[in-house]
């Protein structure tokens, strides 16, 4: 087949058959072909305004550029015989897409789409004179909105394999000719189709590779004046595809090319993200608006022409020589190999770095700095001997690129030790100090926590410093630790001052504890003297009982005192701690806050419902039960129990509401709370506050009055108290009543007289017999005794209680007799009862209903 002798050529008068299948677009001389408006015209894309599309396909020759665009648009470009490997496409050649739609796809193609078969590079019919090669390149990117490289997957992570040189050159000129001073900014997309592909090497790893060699590419550019800065994705957008292999799997080759056809549409760029990242991206469609030039189609080919002569007539398109070309070839080769045993040696620290960092514990890498020292200068000097003969030029461009790369990957151990030796620093310090404290608290002497913290900082210091001397590179730019050891020492005195205040925390708790150890004490003994104070236990073992009414005095002094001796042992223990006087002043007026908590704690604990009663029934027992002497009363009927008992109640009620309100007994104001606290300091932190308990007519949010504050019980609960003791007190009246009375039996007059005379007889005889008259004379003085001491009550009681008890007893030994005798058995059994019942008799031995329930024996 002659090459692609079906298309019109350039020169030829072609025909319609001839357009129909295409048009050479520049032929190999470097012409550029006028009839290319009648060729848009003849497909009717000159009447299609913006509304075409404009691909170009680049790459190697024989790579199977042009079997790959038939398979996606159904062009009749000419490709190489399987028989021989000889150039098929030579110039450029333009046809349009001839698939209107995707069989059994949803998905339509873009109307007008036209197709560029750029000659291939590298090919031996040309051999080193590449000035047609980087003309046509040049000349696709900048017309086309996207370029489809065509490679092979064995030629990813080569230099001219993928061609980078050649793009390379057409970047340079490409930025000079046509971007710059150009305020529209024009993109493309790169579009790599990476062919006969095994699948033992992911797509991602393959992009991964390219992005690398394409953005260092880009580095390395001689860019224009005000472009300095620019990076690659500000012009190209990339995507990257697949495809197997054509021979040795022909049904899957055809298959993934049909899905791939599905892309050539319109889309839209997704405003989330800055650039397509990979085909997954480009499901939406490949022609983005901004790709397109904004040429209308019929203007097409008078711009194409200006593009083009604007390339042939460029002069920067003769450089680079291929001698630097070789450089560049032999330097990046010579380079790999270096580097090779430059991973070697580095590639296990930095794994081990990494892998401590994904873990979250990083660790301090021995020998680590030693091997970086040897590995920079092997490695250097490798490159130095083998590739100093090259181009100078070339040379020192390609050294400065290897050394920024191994102080790249050397700067990031570097940082990495030194973060890890400064973790662990930090970790070991507070550890130490730590361990420090708890070895002084456990000797039981005094510590200073002041002088533990200064040697274990300055341990800390010196280690830091050895570790980061040993990672020193000697050359390298970035071989300084003076700003890491500046962070460092900041940790380490953040710590510490954290450690401080810890330490601080840990005074303050355990002075609150003996705060309320000691207020537990001394508050409980005033409330436990309202119980008793004359014969009672809670009576004062010297001297006169302390005043009822002056209970709150006494509380609020025994308080103050106890806090102060608080405040002297908080503030003579932080001394040792090196602290500020504005940390102790907050530690001081937390501690004045956390005492009246607990005082308060042990108010409310005390005057509990059912202490308050406990307390209250006390305090009236008291004053009921003893006289003023402190004996206990042995109620007569004489005594007068109603007045000592209505005296004794209303003592006791005049102290509910004295305990309704801490407040003082001379004023009957509550004490100065506010003033005593005082105003927070003004180094207070939120984290200072956050366990404070609010504290009313102190804490202005807290929207109580010190008069609420002080408030202990609430009138609906004095009524309830006053009821309830009432109650009580009552009792006790009715219990004192029935004692008095208990021994007391009326009996008639005239039984005594009739005793007199019917036993007159029986006197005389007892008189007149000194055994009987002794005897009578004992019964009389216990008699007499019994009934002086109240206890005649007390004893028809027992005697009550022991009868029973042998009733019970008596009962009880009758049914077990029942029970183990045969005739006893023999009876139950026949009145079909498990036992048998006693009733009671009336006088005329009948049984008496109803008098009471009937006893089981």
């Amino acid at each position: 087949m002659t090459v692609n002798g079906h298309f019109a050529s350039v020169g030829e008068k072609s025909s319609k058959e001839q357009y129909e299948h295409g048009i050479q677009v520049i032929n190999e001389v470097q012409e550029f072909n006028g009839s290319l408006p009648k060729y848009l015209s003849f497909e009717k894309v000159a009447s299609a305004g913006f509304n075409y599309h404009l691909i170009s396909v680049f790459g190697s020759q024989s790579t199977g550029k042009s079997t790959l665009l038939n398979h996606l648009f159904g062009t009749e470009f000419g490709v190489m015989s399987e028989s021989e490997r000889r150039q098929t496409t030579k110039g450029t050649w333009m046809s349009n897409n001839k698939r209107g739609s995707v069989d059994g796809a949803t998905k339509q193609m873009a109307d007008n789409i036209l197709v560029m078969d750029v000659e291939g590079t590298d090919g031996r019919e040309r051999g080193e004179d590449q000035d047609f090669e980087r003309k046509s390149a040049l000349f696709a990117l900048a017309t086309s909105e996207v370029l489809i490289i065509n490679m092979w997957e064995t030629n990813v992570g080569l230099y001219n394999g993928a061609n980078m040189g050649l793009l390379k050159v057409v970047f340079e000129v490409n930025l000079e000719l046509f971007i710059k001073g150009n305020k529209q900014n024009p993109r493309s997309l790169l579009f790599f189709v990476i062919r006969d592909h095994l699948g033992t090497t992911p797509l991602a790893n393959l992009r991964n590779t390219l992005i690398q060699d394409l953005t260092k590419l880009w580095a390395g550019l001689n860019k224009p004046a005000g472009l300095e800065r620019s990076k690659l994705e500000d012009y190209f957008d990339l995507a990257f595809v697949t495809l197997p292999h054509k021979i040795l799997q022909p049904e899957k080759f055809v298959s993934e090319v049909s899905q791939l056809r599905t892309r050539f549409r319109e889309g839209q760029r997704d405003s989330r993200r800055e650039a397509l990242q990979g085909a997954e991206e480009l499901d939406r469609g490949v022609f983005l608006p901004e790709y397109h030039r904004r040429i209308p189609a019929d203007g097409f080919s008078i711009y194409a022409e200006g593009v083009w002569d604007q390339i042939v007539n460029n002069k920067d398109l003769d450089l680079p020589t291929q001698q630097e070309l070789m450089a560049q070839f032999r330097c990046d080769e010579i380079s790999r190999e270096v580097l090779v045993a430059f991973d070697e040696a580095i590639v296990p620290f930095e794994n081990k770095q990494a892998e401590g960092i994904r873990l979250g514990n990083p660790q301090v890498l021995g020998g680590l700095g030693a091997v970086m020292r040897s590995a920079r200068m092997k490695t250097v000097k490798n490159f130095e001997t083998e590739a100093s003969r090259y181009h100078k030029g070339v040379y020192g461009r390609k050294r400065a690129e290897l050394e920024n790369k191994i102080d790249g990957r050397l700067k990031i151990l570097f940082q990495g030790q030194l973060s890890a030796a400064h973790k662990s620093g930090v970790n070991e310090f507070s550890e130490a100090v730590s361990s420090a404290v708890k070895a002084g608290q456990k000797k039981g002497a005094s510590y200073d926590f002041a002088e533990i913290v200064d040697r274990e900082k300055k341990t800390a210091l010196s280690k830091y410093d050895k570790e980061a001397r040993g990672v020193l590179v000697e050359g390298a730019p970035w071989s300084n630790y003076r700003q890491e050891m500046s962070l460092y020492q900041k940790d380490l005195n953040e710590v510490s001052g954290r450690l401080r205040r810890e330490e601080m925390r840990r005074l303050a708790t355990r002075v609150e504890r003996w705060v309320r150890s000691r207020l537990g004490e001394s508050i409980g003994i005033e409330f436990n003297a309202l119980g008793s104070g004359r014969g009672g236990s809670g009576a004062p073992e010297s001297g006169d009982r302390q005043p009822e009414k002056e209970i709150w005095d006494r509380i609020w002094a025994v308080f103050t005192k106890t806090v102060q001796e608080a405040e002297r042992r908080f503030t003579d223990r932080a001394k040792s701690f090196d602290a500020s006087s504005a940390e102790v002043d907050v530690g001081l007026w937390r501690l004045r806050r956390k005492a009246w908590g607990v005082l308060r704690a042990k108010i409310d604990e005390e005057m509990m419902e059912g202490n308050l009663l406990l307390k209250l029934r006390e305090n009236f027992e008291d004053k009921f039960r003893y006289d003023e002497a402190g004996v206990p009363r042995i109620w007569r009927p004489t005594d007068d129990i109603e007045g000592i008992y209505s005296k004794a109640r209303e003592s006791t009620l005049t102290l509910i509401p004295l305990l309704s309100k801490f407040q003082s007994s001379h004023t009957s104001d509550p004490p100065p709370l506010d003033d005593w606290i005082g105003n927070a300091p003004s180094s207070v932190t939120p984290a200072d506050e956050e366990d404070l308990t609010p504290i009313g007519g102190v804490d202005e949010d807290e929207g109580k009055s010190l008069e609420e504050e002080m408030t202990v019980l609430s009138d609906a609960k004095r009524q309830d108290i006053t009821v309830r003791f009432k109650k009580t007190a009552d009792g006790v009246y009715v219990e004192a009543k029935r004692s008095a009375i208990g021994g007391m039996t009326q009996v008639p007059v005239y039984f005594y007289v009739l005793l007199l005379l019917l036993g007159w007889n029986e006197i005389i005889a007892v008189l007149r017999n000194p055994l009987y008259f002794t005897a009578l004379l004992l019964l009389g003085a216990g008699a007499y005794v019994t009934y002086t001491l109240n206890l005649w009550g007390p004893m028809f009681q027992m005697a009550n209680a022991a009868s029973a008890q042998a009733i019970e007893e008596g009962k009880k030994r009758l049914r077990e007799f029942l029970e183990t005798s045969e005739t006893g058995r023999q009876a139950m059994a026949m009145s079909g009862r498990d036992d048998i019942g006693m009733q009671k008799l009336n006088g005329h031995g009948k049984a008496v209903v109803g008098d009471g329930e009937d006893e089981e024996i």
